[in-house]
């Protein structure tokens, strides 16, 4: 069998039309790298944009802000925190005094006396606390005053609840100091805040 001679024409029409032809190879290599340049420099573009607003939402006054917006926003957690805790102290209370109440054996009430003052004064602690979130919320400034006077219903509470039979008396010693250094601090910023009003 012979071949077929294909005329020299239609060869190189059927080569014009081939992709591994070496024109349109240079020709596709020619739009890859401008496809290329284009991508990069719109990428180099988007960098140059995206330091740009690096930069600006890094300044301090910007910076401040964003930190600003966060602590209001862990203030406001810790007070929903802080009011369900609220809520479970409440319900416990009520549970122990309906069970002191009506279950305690005539004549020995008195001697849970101190354990239901104490449970009293843990819900005041919890609102002294939550107030001192909410007045961070409202002013931005930690008030000095009411950190102090929750101090002071802490140590009071520790106080009360106070089994003189287990304790020593430098444990009373020492409580006695802490109220004292706790009501002259508690003096001194009331004073201040008079002179400068």
């Amino acid at each position: 069998m012979q071949k077929k001679k294909v005329p020299l024409k239609q060869k190189e029409q059927i080569d014009k039309t081939s992709f591994s032809h070496p024109r349109n190879f240079s020709g596709w290599f020619l739009f890859f790298l401008f496809a290329v340049d284009f991508l990069l420099q719109r990428g180099v573009q988007q960098m140059r944009k995206l330091f740009k607003r690096i930069a600006e939402n890094t300044n301090d006054q910007k910076f401040m802000h964003f930190i600003e917006n966060i602590q209001v926003l862990v203030s406001k957690l810790l007070s929903l925190f802080m009011v369900v805790v609220i809520v479970a102290a409440i319900v416990d209370l009520g549970f122990f005094l309906f069970k002191d109440l009506f279950y305690t054996p005539h004549g020995q009430f008195n001697t849970t006396l101190f354990e239901i003052f104490g449970l009293f004064l843990n819900i005041l602690i919890a609102l002294e606390i939550l107030e001192n979130i909410t007045g961070y919320l409202k002013k931005h400034v930690l008030q000095v005053e009411l950190v102090i006077v929750t101090s002071l219903i802490a140590v009071a509470r520790k106080i009360i609840i106070l089994d003189l039979k287990k304790v020593s008396g430098i444990d009373i010693i020492g409580l006695g100091i802490a109220v004292l250094a706790l009501s002259i601090s508690y003096l001194i910023i009331r004073f201040s805040h008079r002179q400068k009003v």
